[in-house]
């Protein structure tokens, strides 16, 4: 568990699948996200928690729900470090907030705790980022928690019937 002045970072739980449900099943998240189908189903809800569960006892992704310190219970988004890879030390940060909670700090608060909690108790060296391009408030974030750009891959993405680019943001342990 990893606790900041507003959030509490926890894993998820099988009564969670409801909320994450809720957040996810909106046509605005799924735009914005890699990996966010829509529809989404209880039923998908239900897997990811698993999957979550799975990878984060293997120590491949750390998957976890942000939850406000005032309702631990309520999942308002999700932060991830994934893919870790060993012995480079790696990892790709992704988030999602439901939609009703943007613009209110939260991802920015949840990627910088949990960026530290890479470097620190994780022991990565390098965490790198990726947003579409139709989604530039993720790349703010990115901005604003110390990330660098360090490209743009064109067309990369096909989603929903359309290729979108990908811009690429990273940050080195030695850059804190």
């Amino acid at each position: 568990m990893i606790e900041t002045n507003r959030l509490i970072i926890r894993p998820f739980k099988q009564s969670d699948a409801g909320k994450i449900y809720e957040a996810c099943n909106d046509v605005e998240i799924t735009k914005t996200t890699l990996g966010i189908p829509f529809p989404y189903t209880l039923e998908d809800a239900k897997n990811f928690i698993e999957y979550t569960n799975d990878a984060m006892s293997d120590q491949k992704s750390y998957e976890l729900a942000i939850t406000l310190k005032e309702n631990a219970d309520k999942v308002v988004g999700c932060i991830s470090l994934m893919g870790i890879k060993r012995p480079s030390n790696k990892a790709e940060l992704a988030y999602w907030v439901a939609k009703k909670y943007w613009n209110h700090g939260i991802a920015t608060e949840a990627a910088r705790a949990i960026i530290e909690y890479g470097f620190n108790t994780l022991n990565l060296n390098s965490i790198f980022a990726r947003f579409l391009d139709n989604n530039p408030a993720s790349g703010k974030v990115m901005q604003k928690i110390g990330m660098k750009y360090v490209g743009k891959m064109r067309e990369h993405e096909y989603k929903s019937g359309q290729y979108y680019d990908v811009f690429y943001y990273e940050i080195l342990k030695s850059d804190l």
